[in-house]
């Protein structure tokens, strides 16, 4: 009882101590250097680089031609860039705003990631989407953001899987499901999986990771 006590004295102190010793970032400046983070190709760019370069390079080492491979792929963030969306919105977000945005079908290619989905494919890879976004209520056939994979580069998809609007859950407990079907159901083999997001990776079946920086916003 003691040591727990100690324990929790120690604690109380630390967290005081660490939450009167400084001030946090200004918003203001958060939000700046966020931008030119995201605008600098020596930082962001060059980081996705690396990151994309590294997945090629274990794609290439580890495929087993007799194991029906696929990739899974995350769009926001990973496939497709909002840095417009985010600028415009100054880093806010509204679900009407957000879905009139994935509805214009503007987001641009991450093009590292265009370029690994491209290798991909060729070395006869099947690619899946599994995102946190809904279908549009209002445009069908196609969909906006199949037609905003498809208008940046990422042809002759595979599949993409939509968050449901009902039931309500977590983005993580979706695709954990959708992966563990892929699976179980389908006897795919996960060679890797891509996204910006550690909620990304929860779950069953979470393939090899490579996650991209986001230090935009998180969900889970």
């Amino acid at each position: 009882m003691k040591r727990k006590l100690s324990v929790l004295i120690i604690s109380i102190l630390l967290f005081t101590g660490c939450s009167t010793t400084k001030e946090p970032i200004n918003l203001y400046y958060a939000k700046k250097e966020i931008k030119e983070y995201f605008e600098d190709s020596t930082r962001y760019w060059k980081e996705v680089w690396r990151i994309c370069n590294e997945a090629k390079k274990y794609a290439e080492k580890n495929l087993d031609k007799s194991k029906n491979n696929i990739a899974i792929f995350d769009i926001d963030e990973t496939s497709l860039n909002n840095l417009e969306y985010m600028k415009e919105f100054d880093f806010g977000y509204t679900q009407e705003s957000w879905e009139a945005w994935v509805d214009s079908a503007k987001a641009t290619a991450i093009q590292p990631v265009l370029e690994l989905y491209l290798f991909l494919k060729e070395k006869g890879v099947k690619i899946f989407f599994i995102t946190g976004r809904h279908e549009s209520k209002y445009i069908k056939d196609p969909d906006p953001t199949i037609k905003n994979l498809n208008n940046v580069g990422f042809k002759n998809i595979d599949g993409v899987f939509f968050k449901p609007r009902t039931p309500k859950m977590k983005t993580s407990e979706f695709k954990s499901q959708i992966r563990k079907k892929l699976v179980e159901g389908n006897g795919y083999h996960i060679l890797l999986n891509i996204g910006d997001q550690e909620s990304d990776f929860w779950g069953e079946y979470p393939g090899k990771v490579f996650k991209l920086p986001n230090p935009a916003y998180m969900t889970f």
